[in-house]
């Protein structure tokens, strides 16, 4: 199990994805926020804390993630009223996603955020400094690497593919039929990622 932001798989992905290489925040049309939120969703199944019941999200009882950010993420499956199904909660989670996560880099000392909003002509604004360049270079290399099939870095793969950002470096559906292999909750994060990117920019055309 995971002990902080900056060896997680949702950490990962706001550092190899979500980000640009020079720190600034997407728009809003990327539909990157809902992978952000895939990942999260997606690090607490992996670590045996969300499962599926009959199509819907469940959060499993008692244990409690270290990690902050993900910790607010499971109290709040925790205390629904009612059950929802993964592309629910992959759009609930999605608003405000990036300063839940970036307040817990910030806090790990991976990430800083800048004094000022610069101007882009694409949308962009730079919002944050990367601090452990090592562990940023550490999450693309696994982005871009078929040889590395451990768990986050599979899932990692599927969910950039997913948000229309995937590496060169593996074939898509190749990663994702590991990761289907690997427990029905995060097949259905994935797919249900995938599915709130492909509305959104059908939105985004109408």
């Amino acid at each position: 199990m995971k002990t902080d932001a900056t060896s997680s798989l949702c950490g990962d992905f706001m550092l190899a994805v979500y980000l640009d290489g020079q720190g600034r925040v997407p728009g809003y049309g990327t539909g990157l926020g809902f992978g952000l939120s895939g990942a999260m969703l997606m690090e607490l199944a992996l670590d045996g804390f969300l499962h599926t019941v009959d199509g819907y999200i469940v959060a499993a009882h008692g244990a409690q993630p270290p990690d902050r950010a993900l910790g607010e993420v499971l109290a709040r499956i925790r205390s629904s009223r009612r059950l929802r199904t993964a592309p629910e909660w992959v759009r609930a989670l999605s608003v405000g996603a990036h300063k839940r996560l970036s307040a817990a880099m910030i806090a790990e000392g991976v990430l800083v955020r800048t004094p000022r909003r610069l101007p882009s002509p694409t949308g962009l604004a730079r919002r944050y400094d990367v601090l452990d360049g090592e562990r940023r270079d550490a999450a693309v290399r696994s982005l871009g690497s078929a040889a590395d099939s451990s768990e986050r870095s599979v899932a990692l793969a599927a969910l950039a593919g997913a948000c229309g950002a995937a590496s060169g470096g593996r074939e898509r559906g190749g990663s994702e039929a590991m990761l289907r292999s690997m427990s029905p909750a995060c097949a259905q994060i994935l797919t249900a990622v995938a599915a709130c990117v492909w509305l959104g920019a059908l939105s985004s055309w109408t």
